[in-house]
């Protein structure tokens, strides 16, 4: 390993780090979970800052030290250290394992090194690390009898062996493991299959993902190693090959979610819809090549997400429905009105920063020549608009006689307004947000 390899992975080795801090603190009783989680937090902060420390420079065979891996990490840092937080501030979690911060670490670690990754060997590494945690954290969280757990992780493990297989065959195609390699390689049928495979395995991790906050890592990880992975792939004919797909898995995202979320009436999953449209727009800005608008994308969703998950962590009940939410409009005035920022964020309406990000995605997308797409777009988001609008107007209903208020929770509830402020002053000043996705190069 050189000098340059070391450097890159130096976010990686911080939160292996923390990991391993948070936990020999769990061993002693009087250390609890909030104080663990505290730890994860600073561990995550320190990533953040470590990426924009190192900065780009130094290139290695086998990670990346360039400005889509300082954007990714440092995002990936911001979502883990936001995530940690909610969870030392959620009274319903204080009685859980205190591994459960050391379980978070280790897969932010993995989503490092997935998004680092410029060989498919350390891909492979870095997606497992990445989901193994990840799959023991929702059994921890998951109700007692809930069979979303065990689902998961046999779609998760799934998605896994077929991403695994695209990876073989890649190999057998090129005899090479390096991304370059994979850009010099010709029309060979394993390659496309290889291809296709090592997409359709990243792609479901997203898709299966269990709608909690430790998810959003999940899909960040991945839509950044997808996007070096279209970057280094997309020359020759094969660049239209990935249009293709990528258009195709878009207006599946934008459009099924949007359908489902007008009659689903549990919170999770509705804000999971959410999520999900959210990348559709990702998706679409990758297959438009526009690789700068698919980041300032991917960072307005993992904001937008987030102040989501805030929302739901204030709330009482594990898994809310909507009746859970009346009433809160006359409880938590100020947990309403950013809710109602942030689906309004969603919906893209401006001033909202939702707003650029959506018109910077479709006119990547006008000049791409897939107006199709954009129309599919326009339509998801007013059918999306609907499920999220019976969100917001479900607070505001008459709460049930036997309706449980939420607790005051002020860190989750400051999480939840700063998020939702964000969301809106970025609308006014993209600046700094525009900046940080234009230097994502590969």
């Amino acid at each position: 390993m050189n000098a340059a390899e070391v450097f890159a992975i130096v976010p990686a080795l911080i939160l292996a780090g923390g990991a391993a801090v948070a936990t020999i603190l769990a061993i002693p009783r009087r250390i609890g979970p909030r104080i663990l989680a505290w730890v994860g937090a600073l561990a995550a902060v320190a990533v953040a800052g470590s990426a924009l420390a190192n900065g780009t420079g130094g290139a290695s065979p086998s990670v990346a030290r360039d400005g889509a891996s300082v954007f990714f990490v440092a995002l990936i840092g911001i979502v883990t250290a936001v995530s940690c937080v909610l969870a030392a501030a959620d009274p319903r979690r204080i009685a859980r394992s205190k591994d459960e911060p050391a379980l978070a670490l280790l897969s932010a670690c993995g989503a490092v090194v997935v998004v680092l990754a410029v060989d498919l060997v350390v891909l492979f590494v870095g997606l497992a690390l990445l989901t193994i945690p990840l799959y023991v954290l929702t059994s921890r969280t998951a109700p007692a009898g809930d069979e979303g757990a065990v689902r998961h992780f046999l779609l998760g493990t799934t998605g896994f062996a077929v991403a695994l297989y695209g990876i073989a065959l890649l190999y057998a195609a090129t005899g090479e493991t390096g991304y370059l390699g994979l850009g010099r390689a010709t029309h060979n049928p394993l390659y496309l299959a290889g291809l296709g495979l090592t997409l359709a395995g990243l792609v479901s991790h997203v898709a299966t993902a269990p709608g909690h906050r430790w998810s959003v890592v999940t899909n960040v990880a991945i839509s950044g190693a997808l996007l070096r992975l279209v970057a280094v792939t997309s020359t020759g004919e094969v660049g239209l090959d990935w249009q293709v797909s990528l258009a195709s898995l878009a207006a599946v995202a934008l459009a099924l979610p949007g359908i489902a979320s007008i009659a689903e009436r549990r919170v999770r999953r509705i804000i999971g819809y959410a999520t999900i449209a959210q990348l559709g727009f990702v998706a679409a800005a990758t297959a438009s090549g526009a690789l700068p608008a698919a980041a300032f994308a991917l960072a307005v969703y993992a904001a937008q997400a987030l102040g989501l998950f805030a929302v739901i962590a204030i709330l009482p009940q594990r898994e809310p429905v909507l009746d859970d939410l009346a009433g809160l409009a006359r409880r938590r005035p100020i947990v309403v009105l950013a809710l109602g920022l942030l689906a309004v964020g969603l919906v893209g309406v401006p001033p909202t920063v939702g707003f650029l990000a959506k018109v910077y995605v479709l006119e990547a997308a006008v000049r791409a020549d897939l107006l199709w797409l954009v129309v599919v777009a326009a339509g998801a988001t007013v059918a999306s608009a609907v499920g999220y609008g019976r969100l917001v107007l479900a607070c505001f209903a008459a709460p049930r006689l036997d309706a449980i208020a939420p607790a005051r929770m002020r860190v989750g509830t400051a999480v939840a307004v700063v998020i939702a402020i964000a969301v809106l002053a970025a609308g006014f000043v993209p600046g700094p947000l525009l900046d940080a996705a234009q230097a994502v190069h590969f």
